[in-house]
């Protein structure tokens, strides 16, 4: 009879052990949602950050090119003074 109640003891345990494994998987679970919208957000965030980068890249040649204009004007005017 001990030995019945020492494998029923044991079973128990088991299962005790079990359903906090479970519990432990379905909150694991329970986060991916909310992991998934974080990086969702994330990457929604970096593409916008990127898109406002290249949109300054795009300006940059313009702005260059006024820069040398406008300093081909500004030596132009000193040595036509000079």
């Amino acid at each position: 009879m001990a030995d019945i109640e020492e494998r029923v003891t044991a079973l128990e345990h088991d299962v005790s052990a079990s359903k906090a494994r479970v519990v432990g998987h379905e909150e694991d679970l329970g986060n991916i949602p909310e992991l998934i919208r974080t990086e969702f957000r994330l990457t929604n965030s970096q593409i916008a950050r990127l898109s406002r980068d290249v949109a300054v890249l795009r300006d940059v040649p313009a702005k260059l090119d006024a820069l040398q204009r406008v300093m081909a004007e500004m030596l132009a005017e000193r040595d036509s003074k000079g």
